[in-house]
């Protein structure tokens, strides 16, 4: 009777793409970027892409990696049972070798090709985040490789030779039975079940090695970068290795003059109010970017701080948007005055808390005293102090209208006005909402239409 249990099924990530943290320099040999690089960028700065290839056991730390040059790129079958045959931790050959679209057209005979040894190919689907997160993962490890191995000179060649041999390296450390000190005790014993399954050699039978085809995909990850921006070499003494970090060179000069007081850069909180304002503004953000001049995505960037912008395109934003300096404050605050939409809770909460001073107005929802109401919004006066009025519209039946009351501190609830009043507001934001440009210039000559109302420097509404 055979009362031995049966083994799991077997499941490797394959992968293969440019290294997005690796490259090649002339001088420097093996350089790691900190932040990543567009290759057009990269290789101004005189970096070689290098392709990374690699294998991960399907829910566990433990891969293997190996590198080429561009121009010499391996073959799929050589890194495959290379890796089955040397790589300790992987246990040799898998059952089911999971793939992405990309890696199984580029090379189509793969599939029957790894059948003939028992491997099963499978690509896996658009919703399944394994892989991708497989390939991330290993990226994310490649650029802290320590430099173990010195290579014989620093050419493409030998660079690329030296980083397989560190790469490997960390693979047979990994993968020993030293202790990891993992936090997580249900991982460590998943690791160690893994194993202490049996090898698995890749048979004998031959696998010709063929070409496969390198398309754009190998380096899709470059297109959502910023564009680039200041970079420079820095040698670190603990990894060994030339590093590419962001920002200018530091000098050389480091003599403190102690009679001097430090200076501080000024933050700019220009990104953080254009994100909230754009995130509320009634127009798309492509129509505001492409009114200030820029691409979306170069608006997204900036918002998001991961770039920035040019001096002028920096002021044409702020214009643009109502941003202006609060020397009280020390920093940009968003003047108006606005038509705004509720589309986003912490948007609108942020941008209401920064109109009103940290909630210093009475806000109201604006009704007709006799008619009928908008029936497609609802508009919420925000009559901060000293300020002129900004208009929140508010869509009917949506769930950040109800929610209004709590986002907006101090709301005073529905106000009853008079119906050419009402009238004008509606007819106000809808001229407001057609150009980016025409907010704040209609809420600004709204604004003068009913100067007297100015009561105890607070705008009120008949």
């Amino acid at each position: 009777m055979n009362n031995r249990a049966p083994q799991p099924q077997r499941e490797h990530h394959f992968f293969v793409s440019i290294a997005k943290f690796l490259f090649h320099h002339p001088q420097h040999g093996i350089v790691a970027v900190r932040d990543p690089i567009r290759l057009a960028d990269a290789k101004r700065r005189k970096l070689d892409p290098i392709i990374l290839y690699g294998i991960t056991v399907a829910g566990l730390p433990i891969r293997w990696l190996t590198f080429s040059s561009v121009g010499q790129r391996k073959s799929l079958r050589e890194v495959l049972l290379a890796a089955w045959r040397d790589a300790e931790g992987l246990r040799g050959m898998p059952d089911v070798l999971r793939v992405n679209r990309y890696v199984a057209q580029a090379d189509p005979e793969l599939v029957a090709d790894l059948a003939r040894i028992d491997v099963r190919l499978e690509v896996a689907d658009a919703k399944d985040k394994t892989v991708p997160a497989s390939l991330r993962s290993a990226h994310d490890a490649s650029r802290w490789l320590s430099r173990r191995h010195d290579p014989v000179d620093l050419s493409l060649a030998a660079s690329v030779e030296a980083l397989c041999l560190d790469a490997h390296a960390d693979h047979d450390w990994r993968a020993s039975r030293s202790p990891r000190g993992l936090s997580n005790r249900k991982l460590e014993e998943g690791i160690e079940r893994w194993l202490d399954l049996p090898m698995r050699n890749p048979s004998s039978v031959p696998l010709e090695e063929m070409d496969w085809e390198a398309d754009p995909w190998l380096s899709s990850w470059e297109t959502s970068l910023p564009p680039d921006q200041p970079r420079y070499f820095h040698h670190d003494g603990m990894s060994r290795r030339t590093w590419l970090l962001l920002g200018e060179e530091p000098s050389e000069d480091t003599d403190d003059d102690d009679d001097e007081f430090p200076v501080y850069e000024e933050h700019d909180n220009t990104p953080e109010i254009a994100r909230n304002l754009v995130a509320c503004w009634p127009n798309p953000s492509k129509e505001v970017a492409a009114e200030a001049g820029i691409t979306l995505r170069q608006l997204q960037w900036f918002t998001s701080e991961r770039a920035t912008l040019d001096k002028s395109t920096h002021y044409d934003l702020r214009h643009l948007l109502g941003i202006e300096y609060d020397e009280r404050m020390g920093g940009y605050t968003p003047a108006g005055p606005y038509v705004l939409i509720a589309r986003k809770a912490q948007a609108i909460e942020a941008i209401y808390q920064e109109i009103s001073g940290g909630g210093d107005a009475c806000p109201c929802e604006l009704v007709p005293a006799q008619g009928q109401a908008d029936p497609s919004w609802r508009y919420v006066l925000i009559n901060a102090h000293s300020t002129p009025p900004t208009i929140i519209m508010a869509p009917r039946g949506e769930t950040i209208t109800e929610r209004l009351p709590d986002l907006i501190m101090n709301y005073e609830g529905i106000r009853p006005v008079s119906p050419a009043f009402y009238r004008d507001v509606v007819t106000t934001c809808a001229r407001a909402s057609q150009t980016p440009r025409a907010n704040i210039q209609e809420m600004t000559e709204f604004a003068k239409r009913y100067e007297r109302h100015w009561i105890d420097c607070a705008w009120l509404p008949d």
